[in-house]
């Protein structure tokens, strides 16, 4: 898939049908479509959970900023680097694509 390229301003939201358990530190990304499942660290967490289509990418990353130590800039650099990993995996959608019920 090539996705188009994100910006500050970009509204994500988790694809319909993958599945997330916060176990310990970690958040565990179920895809039941292709049998894989995939771990994300604290920040990617706190990432994932913000993914409502509501927020935009520079809202994320100001709580990335919020909860750990990291300067703003490398934040949303970092999130859009995130976010634009996931777009390309399948796991969320953009905002606008998909529209929740």
């Amino acid at each position: 898939m090539s996705a188009e390229r994100l910006t500050a301003d970009s509204r994500l939201i988790a694809r319909e049908g993958v599945v997330s358990r916060q176990v310990e530190q970690e958040t565990v990304l179920v895809l039941p479509e292709q049998g894989q499942v995939k771990v994300l660290n604290p920040v990617g967490g706190l990432i994932w959970s913000l993914l409502d289509g509501r927020r935009s990418a520079a809202a994320i990353a100001e709580s990335v900023c919020r909860q750990f130590t990291v300067e703003p800039a490398q934040a949303q650099a970092d999130t859009l680097a995130f976010l634009e990993d996931l777009l390309e995996r399948g796991l969320v959608d953009l905002a606008g694509d998909v529209r929740a019920s």
